[in-house]
């Protein structure tokens, strides 16, 4: 016995000892005599009863769960229907505005043209793979009134011609495109010509006008638009002249014309499917 009191467990006891002693005293003094052993107590049972409410706000949680798993996940369903709904509602809105400019483009330009029909706006679904000229597929077809060989316009001017048609879908050639043959003129001079296009030029979003004289007066920076016959009316805008080229005959010239819608980035068109003097069959596109 007598060696435990210089045990090293001894003195360890001593100070914890020590330690509650001086707890207890400054827990007297600070909340009296008289208050002490209730003092102590709340001191010493505080972190208990923190760690049960703890313990009991998380069996609540966790049973609510359980028990309204059901019925929250009822809510989910119908706040991710709600959320759906109003995205949907979104793009509605979204599509009735782009159809509005649309229409309102189709009237200007019907304003100076009244006998232009048109066929409903069409969006571009898809790019022709591996078309140097940008063609691509629209998302309206014969159903809406489109045939072979209809132009195909944005209120900036010319984009193409209808090249295929389907019931639902149309394939569009660009003014790029070697399917495109066009009898156009110059609006200031009055020189005639035909877009033909040469891919060397079309490769680089160029037109090629050709059969044009050399003394037609053609400048650059002129206007070109659509001559008029059975295919295209007169007078749509195609684009203006880049660059005037001679050609070795020293009759006439290439007029390379740089179109005014950029066709690799369209993205909705008109279809003009009827005008005055349209259906001579005869005539080339």
């Amino acid at each position: 016995m007598k060696e435990f009191f210089h045990t090293v467990k001894f003195k360890i006891l001593v100070c914890i000892l020590a330690l509650l002693l001086g707890f207890m005293i400054y827990v007297a003094i600070a909340a009296g005599v008289s208050s002490l052993p209730k003092a102590i107590l709340e001191t010493v049972s505080a972190p208990f009863v923190s760690l049960s409410t703890a313990v009991s706000d998380w069996m609540e949680n966790t049973i609510d769960k359980f028990a309204n798993a059901d019925k929250y996940k009822q809510e989910n369903e119908q706040l991710k229907e709600q959320l759906a709904q109003a995205y949907q509602d979104v793009l509605e809105k979204e599509r009735l505005e782009k159809e509005n400019e649309q229409l309102k483009e189709m009237l200007e330009i019907t304003e100076n043209h009244e006998d232009f029909r048109w066929s409903p706006y069409c969006s571009v679904t898809a790019r022709t793979a591996g078309d140097i000229s940008g063609g691509f597929t629209i998302n309206r077809g014969t159903a809406d009134g489109i045939s072979l060989y209809d132009p195909v316009l944005t209120k900036t001017g010319l984009v193409g011609i209808v090249t295929e048609v389907s019931l639902n879908y149309s394939v569009v050639s660009t003014v790029l495109s070697n399917d495109i043959n066009v009898g156009v003129t110059g609006s200031d001079s009055h020189a005639i010509g035909v877009v033909e296009n040469d891919l060397q030029y079309s490769s680089q979003g160029l037109c090629t006008m050709n059969y044009t004289g050399k003394d037609s007066g053609i400048k650059e920076g002129e206007i070109v638009v659509t001559s008029g016959g059975t295919f295209f009316p007169e007078g749509l805008l195609v684009g203006t002249v880049r660059e005037i080229i001679n050609d070795e005959n020293g009759l006439s010239v290439h007029v390379l014309i740089e179109p005014f819608v950029d066709v690799f980035s369209v993205s909705d068109v008109f279809v003009l499917i009827g005008f005055n003097g349209q259906g001579d069959e005869t005539e080339q596109h």
